[in-house]
């Protein structure tokens, strides 16, 4: 891990603090930590893109080797501040060293469905992890520094932010997983945003027959399961009519949670080498 450049006592803690501003390609932001806890590494992140510091947790598989870079699972929590609990279930589940990954679980200042606002300016969900999260991590840790190297996972309204992010920034996320996702949902409150900016921005169904030529006929980057509230299946219809292939599995249903038994199962399919053709979950797994 690269070290930050000063060191001080804070609350009785050592804690290493980054010397001013960290200067990512278009964004500012600081950074203390880091912070042990619990077998995870702990920062605290501020910057204009959040209204309040947040925290980002980091996983390593034990026997990370420096020299060589490894993939990023980016873990999306679907609730607002201190929701770690997609960490815990990796840890629980050993996935860091199981796969060899980097798992990184950030917060947020709020509840969130992953856009950026265009009525406040410091809320924007979207632009927090290409912009502020994984310049940090691609500096801090020995990452594959590409699309191939970066993996999203979330369910509910993380999983709407998973295929999101990954439908608006294809160049920066490689692959998207999300269990038990509203795919098709309209504008809400918590989306900061006027109908009209999320119409034109953040609609799945509209990203999708946009952003199509991208993904037709190319190896899957999407992988879903679960009918997520009747969001999926619509979004899995129209994906077949792009010919864009995916990850499919209706039949995953459960408990609506980190700890449910989907998680494990779903990241198993966002490892493997042709997801399009990775058996279904439901055939061998049960959920609580």
């Amino acid at each position: 891990m690269k070290e930050p450049t000063m060191c001080v006592a804070v609350c009785g803690l050592v804690l290493l603090v980054a010397s001013g501003a960290v200067v990512a390609a278009t964004a500012n932001y600081e950074v203390k930590g880091p912070e042990m806890n619990k077998g995870f590494t702990a920062y605290i992140i501020t910057s204009d893109y959040q209204e309040k510091p947040c925290a980002v947790w980091v996983l390593l598989p034990d026997k990370l080797d420096k020299a060589k870079p490894c993939k990023v699972l980016y873990i999306l929590p679907p609730l607002d501040r201190g929701d770690n609990g997609g960490i815990l279930e990796a840890k629980k589940l050993g996935l860091a060293d199981k796969y060899n990954i980097i798992c990184v679980n950030p917060d947020f200042s709020r509840m969130q469905w992953y856009a950026d606002s265009d009525q406040i300016p410091h809320y924007k969900y979207d632009s927090y992890l290409p912009d502020v999260i994984v310049p940090f991590i691609d500096k801090t840790y020995p990452t594959i520094a590409k699309p191939e190297g970066r993996i999203l996972v979330g369910f509910s309204k993380s999983g709407v932010g998973a295929v999101s992010l990954l439908l608006r920034h294809p160049d920066v996320f490689g692959r998207a997983g999300a269990w038990d996702a509203p795919l098709n949902q309209h504008n809400r409150k918590e989306y900061y945003c006027t109908d009209a900016y999320f119409n034109a921005n953040y609609s799945i169904p509209k990203l999708l027959k946009e952003k199509a030529d991208i993904f037709a006929g190319k190896p899957a980057r999407f992988a879903f399961a679960s009918k997520g509230f009747g969001g999926a299946p619509p979004v899995h219809q129209l994906m077949d009519q792009l010919k864009i292939p995916h990850f499919y599995d209706e039949a995953l249903v459960g408990n609506h949670a980190w700890t449910s038994g989907w998680f494990g199962p779903l990241v198993d399919v966002l490892m493997s080498d042709d997801m399009a053709k990775a058996p279904l979950i439901s055939a061998s797994v049960k959920l609580k």
